[in-house]
């Protein structure tokens, strides 16, 4: 979810430079008020034994609204399947602002206990497992108000622009219970859905899958629509208004022969305004491209079979309901980032929002990737935005323990869960350093946990699976750990060596006192072209030194801006000379036995490091480390075969190479 000042849409039809994520703000907002109200309803307390105790297969929303008002009545059908027996006892939440007419359990008419928002329904027979039952709850009422001017879980309101009104739901993170009886765990997905709202005829209704049917009941009409897709319960949404369609379509590689509907329910006052189609209707035409993109980046769009779009509402922001996301107003990268949660927290939702990286860290980086490869001429400023934004506060990390997943503050924290957690997933594909691997890296975490649930350690494991990168370290720094480095750069040429001395000091040293990271210099010349250089800084002080052609000129550190850092220089030092010189004997570096039938020995006795790095004969990394007098390599989970050990100084330079053979 993003939210965007509109104020700054108005002033200009880009992306604000302000780079805090309003929509962080909005979250912090709405979820704040809904923890106030469940504190008091025993929502948050052990008392959930009995929704622990079925899965939730289907729900039918069967309801009556209006644009002008908060007021719903009708009912819910829920099926699920008992999974911890005996289910005698169906729990669910319901806000205590909605009466009760009447709940039915497996078609009979049965009483009820209420406290406050908790529903319970005692079962006539207990069910053993496996067996499957309806209820349906019937009750109308009026939603509660949110705490802050945007609204809550539910809402309703005017466009100030166009003056449309509008009703929408916006349940993440607690705030399903506002409008629906529902099971608010984020692990049970529903398994399909229907949406029926029936409303005043003047209105259209936009919610999640494919619209079926438009049926007419008197004055009125009944919008169905219905989804096969497994849905988080918070991703289930309404929107009601005057609106008029305006539909799109995407042609990504995977659907040679067909495209992706994009659907958009506009403001009727809005979809003809001159000033609606010379700026957001611009913005808006934009999405197919950026949706085949996004296919292109993540792999095929997970609702494909259903549609995309969008819903206009009177919010500052957007909120990605499955398969059509709510939004007050197109902005290019609100667009692009609420479409990119429908890999990341739509299709793959966070276990728990403790693992919000998952939803949030994915989105603002597949902005990242938007701009980089569609709007490259923003690119350099917007990644200089966010990272500014993390650095704008010394300390401030990424994860958080489970006390502070009832602190909607820290939850939807701009700084660290938006622009930290999109940043150093950017800095985690450097690490990779190979795209291809990288992306179908993400690819494959998105087939393995799709229509489920994943947590930040499944991602650690996945990537370390399927790169051969234990990534250990980098998330202990990044993800766990506070701060950011700052490297200090001096530099020097000496006939045609250049030298780089780097010394890094780190903002939060009692949480990460090194960063041990890849990292590039960029040595302009002249004479010759300016040359790009990695390396990895693995000790507080590093010197290097490159052979050059040409003079050079200057050092950039960090060109391309891979990584959160602070830079003093790079400044020119005449004293830096001859550094880092001394060469290693290849015969200081032992390796054995070979053939090996599991354990390989490295014994370096030249009392330099160095970096080894393992690899099978089609050149697929087994594993690396640096080291400085000896380590082993376990390879006895590897095939039998052929392997290459080679040896590396810490600049780069082959010192040995030697073929193992696995017997």
């Amino acid at each position: 979810m993003k939210k965007t000042l509109l104020s700054l849409f108005i002033l200009a039809l880009t992306y604000s430079q302000a780079q805090e994520h309003f929509c962080a703000k909005y979250k912090q907002s709405v979820f704040k008020n809904q923890l106030k109200q469940q504190v008091t309803t025993s929502t948050l307390t052990p008392q959930l034994s009995h929704e622990l105790k079925y899965d939730v297969k289907f729900v039918h929303l069967n309801l009556n609204l209006e644009r002008i008002n908060k007021y719903i009545s009708g009912g819910v059908t829920t099926i699920a399947t008992v999974t911890i027996a005996p289910l005698d006892t169906f729990q669910t939440l319901l806000h205590q602002n909605h009466s009760i007419d009447s709940v039915r359990f497996n078609g009979a008419l049965l009483s009820y206990l209420r406290k406050d928002s908790l529903l319970k329904v005692k079962v006539p027979t207990p069910l053993t497992n496996g067996s499957t039952f309806t209820v349906s709850v019937y009750y109308h009422g009026t939603a509660p108000v949110g705490g802050s001017a945007i609204g809550n879980g539910f809402d309703n309101g005017t466009s100030g622009s166009w003056g449309n009104q509008a009703t929408w739901s916006l349940s993440e993170s607690l705030a399903g219970y506002h409008w629906w009886p529902c099971k608010q765990m984020l692990t049970d997905k529903i398994d399909s859905s229907w949406v029926y709202i029936t409303t005043d005829s003047t209105n259209k209704v936009g919610s999640n899958g494919l619209l079926k049917n438009v049926v007419v009941v008197g004055n009125k009409k009944r919008y169905e629509w219905k989804s096969k897709t497994p849905i988080a319960y918070y991703l289930i949404s309404i929107a009601v208004a005057k609106y008029k369609e305006y539909n799109l379509y995407a042609h990504p590689l995977y659907l040679p022969n067909d495209s992706i509907l994009i659907q958009n329910y506009i403001y009727d006052n809005a979809i003809n305004n001159p000033s609606w189609i010379n700026g957001q209707k611009i913005v808006l035409n934009k999405m197919p491209q950026v949706m085949e993109f996004e296919c292109k980046m993540f792999g095929m769009y997970p609702f494909y079979k259903e549609k995309y779009g969008h819903c206009m509402a009177p919010f500052g922001g957007g909120m990605e309901h499955q398969t059509m996301t709510s939004l007050g107003f197109f902005d290019y990268y609100t667009d692009a980032h609420e479409l990119g949660h429908q890999w990341w927290g739509d299709n793959v939702t966070c276990k728990s929002w403790g693992d919000i990286w998952i939803n949030e860290g994915f989105a603002v980086y597949t902005e990242l990737l938007v701009s980089q490869y569609l709007d490259n001429t923003a690119f350099a400023g917007k990644l200089n935005t966010t990272h500014n934004s993390v650095m704008s506060v010394p300390g401030g990390s990424v994860y958080f323990t489970n006390h502070d997943t009832v602190d909607a503050n820290r939850i939807f924290d701009s700084r660290l869960t938006y622009d930290k957690g999109g940043s150093i997933i950017r800095t985690l594909q450097f690490v990779t350093n190979n795209d291809s691997v990288w992306f179908n890296t993400l690819r494959s975490f998105q087939n393995t946990y799709k229509n489920s649930t994943a947590s930040v350690v499944n991602f650690i494991n996945h990537y370390q699976t399927q790169t051969g990168i234990n990534p250990t370290q980098f998330f202990n720094q990044w993800y766990y750990g506070e701060g950011y480095p700052t490297f200090t750069v001096k530099y020097n040429q000496v006939g045609n060596v250049c030298y780089i001395k780097s010394t890094q000091s780190t903002s939060m040293p009692g949480s990460v006192a090194l960063y041990i990271t890849p990292m590039e210099y960029k040595i302009i010349r002249s004479g010759a072209p300016d040359t790009i250089v990695r390396v990895m800084h693995n000790n507080t002080i590093e010197n290097y030194n490159f052979n050059v052609l040409g003079t050079v000129m200057g050092v950039v550190c960090d060109p391309n801006n891979w990584v959160i850092n602070k830079v003093i220089g790079p400044s020119l030092d005449a004293t830096l000379t001859h550094i880092n010189q001394i060469q290693i004997d290849p015969s200081t570096i032992t390796i054995g036995p070979n053939p090996t039938k599991g354990t390989i020995n490295i014994t370096n006795i030249n009392n330099q490091d160095v970096v080894i790095k393992l690899t099978d004969v089609n050149g697929k990394l087994i594993t690396q480390k640096t080291i400085q007098n000896e380590t082993n390599i376990d390879i006895t989970a590897q095939p039998i075969g052929i392997y290459f050990l080679n040896v590396y100084s810490l600049t780069g330079v082959k010192i040995t190479s030697s073929k193992i053979i696995k017997q």
